[in-house]
């Protein structure tokens, strides 16, 4: 071994001493030349290089009649071996930068076999393969696009990757790697029928509404003013609730959207707060009640007995006396039953949201159905967390509409919706828990209700829905799009055994100290695509795709601002960003926003619709 390493020691030791030998000689010579205006003569081919070391000029035979310039020889060389020793230098590092860069992290995936190659995507992913299915999928358009009957996910190989409308989509990446830049921003832009988008943020509204607004109505239901939108949409929570059906669907989902809800332990609890709910919606609705009253109901038992009363004269037949005996029961069952409902109806105390779900006189009314029709918006913006979350009545919001379009999917052709429905649900685990989530991902597809759905980890899943319900909703996931960032190593493992092996070969060298030389020997491996580490490491402009039962696809993700229309949709950023901005202002500088820039409010644009739900 030692042998070994002395040999290629003295050969590249050699090496050098030729490579410098020649260096000096060119500059000694080139030097003299133009100095003297003729070359020297060396004595032999190390001669420069001594000329260098020893400034002894006997080694060379100088011109007639002219001197060697040895110092400016000298100097010269000084000077080009500092440039040579530093450009070497830059070199190394430069290398090593690479080596460690994302660049060649990138390169080198690019590489490995094991990821779906140029033609998988071209049979499976790309538009064309997308476009095979238009007329099941789109019969309403003549001359569909990928864009109408596909997400767009990214590129690979120099392609466009697609996945069918068909397939229920699971985006998951740790909070601020791209997932909205990169992915959902051209996911609600690009989307040609109507939509429902979630979000505890304004940014994706902002970044899309002005061009939303260009395919049909934009709707934005934001009780609790996080959007900074001027006349955001009004939704009564009574209306419809004449129909017992709809009452107890709703009540059940307003619950189902609160802690109470979400808790595992309380499920009997909750079931009960739901029911009891949707008694006192349907009261309201056929009452003629107001949400004043249906928070008051909600407040305490002792309250609610306005609604026993109704329900007896107007109410479903036998409600009434179902409603006197919960509250006439026993006084620690009541109290149970009612944490939920007081909860539930808690943000209603706040007048800027009881406003919100108060329609206005003159307000035009929207139709769900009519919604349906065309390539309309509706942005559903809140959050889940203090004493005015309204995740409970956004989740009855969504569940509605949803319900609507599956009664309707039914009674059309095919039994698909016409307009296919899309369903971005970007945070939707910080906002509430939409029970019917797993369903929808596992058989909207077929219906036309299409769900794209954002995770910040799976675990995030769990808090919302059990644990059997999340691996439901990854499951049904049949395109599986991950970012890197993530942390949980037990996932992880889960998405590096979903990414797949790949084989590879390996050289080991074995050295003895009896016999000079070496051997050599090839082994096979099958190795992990990517490894945990790998996984995490990816960049933000990297991602990966699991899909079906096809290979993993390497992703290239471009921001929005790559696009083509990126002037466009800049444009109407600038325009609503300045519409929040003289929002917020006004919020700010008015403490009870709502009720003192009502009277403007009134006397400008109507509301585009309420939802009558």
């Amino acid at each position: 071994m030692n042998q070994s390493i002395l040999g290629k020691a003295a050969a590249i030791l050699i090496a050098a001493a030729m490579l410098l030998a020649l260096a000096c000689g060119f500059i000694a010579e080139a030097t003299t030349t133009l100095t003297c205006g003729a070359r020297p003569v060396p004595a032999n081919l190390f001669s420069g290089l001594v000329l260098a070391v020893t400034g002894n000029p006997a080694t060379y035979s100088p011109p007639t009649g002219c001197t060697l310039p040895v110092v400016l020889i000298r100097i010269v060389d000084v000077i080009a071996v500092l440039l040579i020793g530093g450009l070497a230098v830059w070199v190394l590092v430069a290398v090593h930068r690479y080596r460690e860069s994302d660049r060649a992290f990138i390169t080198d995936l690019r590489t490995r076999p094991g990821f779906a190659t140029a033609s998988e995507i071209r049979d499976h992913l790309s538009a064309k393969a997308v476009l095979r299915r238009a007329t099941q999928l789109r019969p309403d358009i003549v001359k569909p696009t990928a864009t109408d009957v596909g997400w767009r996910v990214g590129r690979s190989r120099g392609q466009d990757v697609y996945v069918s409308i068909e397939d229920s989509v699971a985006l998951e990446g740790p909070p601020r790697s791209g997932k909205g830049y990169r992915v959902l921003i051209s996911a609600i832009l690009d989307w040609s029928g109507p939509l429902i988008t979630t979000s505890t943020t304004n940014d994706n509204l902002t970044a899309t509404m002005r061009m939303r607004q260009t395919r049909g109505k934009v709707h934005v239901f934001d009780p609790q003013g996080l959007s900074g939108i001027r006349h955001p949409l009004r939704i009564s929570p009574i209306a419809g609730c004449e129909d017992p059906l709809v009452a107890m669907q709703r009540g059940a989902a307003i619950i189902t959207g609160t802690a109470l809800g979400a808790s595992r332990t309380n499920e009997e609890w909750a079931q009960a707060s739901g029911v009891v709910l949707g008694r006192l919606l349907h009261a309201a609705a056929v009452g003629g009640k107001s949400i004043a009253e249906l928070y008051d109901w909600g407040t305490s038992p002792a309250q609610t007995r306005a609604a026993v009363d109704i329900l007896k004269t107007d109410g479903t037949p036998g409600w009434g006396d179902s409603l006197d005996a919960t509250i006439s029961a026993d006084e620690k069952l009541v109290s149970s039953i009612w944490f939920g409902v007081q909860g539930a109806v808690a943000p209603l105390a706040v007048p800027q949201i009881r406003d919100a779900l108060l329609p206005r006189p003159g307000d035009e009314l929207f139709d769900p159905r009519e919604f349906l029709d065309a390539a309309n918006t509706l942005y559903l913006i809140g959050s889940s967390s203090g004493a005015s979350a309204m995740g409970g009545w956004l989740g009855a919001v969504l569940d509605d509409i949803v319900e609507v379009a599956r009664t309707t999917a039914l009674a059309s052709p095919g039994s698909r919706l016409p307009h296919p429905l899309g369903l971005i649900l970007d945070e939707i685990a910080n906002m509430f828990r939409w029970g019917n989530l797993p369903r929808i991902m596992a058989d909207g597809g077929g219906r036309g209700i299409c769900t794209f759905i954002v995770l910040q980890a799976l675990s995030q899943a769990e808090t919302s829905w059990s644990r059997a319900e999340a691996d439901t909703i990854w499951a049904a996931a049949t395109a599986k799009v991950l970012l890197g960032g993530a942390s949980h190593v037990g996932h992880l493992r889960d998405i590096e055994s979903l990414l797949g092996t790949r084989d590879t070969r390996r050289e080991q060298r074995s050295w003895s100290t009896r016999e000079v030389g070496h051997s050599t020997s090839e082994h096979l491996e099958r190795r992990a695509l990517m490894s945990v580490d790998e996984i995490r490491r990816l960049p933000p402009s990297v991602g990966l795709l699991a899909y079906r039962n096809r290979r993993s696809v390497l992703l290239d993700l471009a921001g929005w601002d790559e696009r083509r229309d990126a002037h466009i949709i800049q444009s109407g950023k600038r325009e609503t960003e300045q519409e929040q901005q003289a929002v917020f202002d006004t919020t700010t500088r008015v403490p009870n926003s709502r009720s003192s820039v009502a009277p403007e409010s009134e006397s400008a644009e109507p509301v585009e619709g309420v939802t009558e739900v």
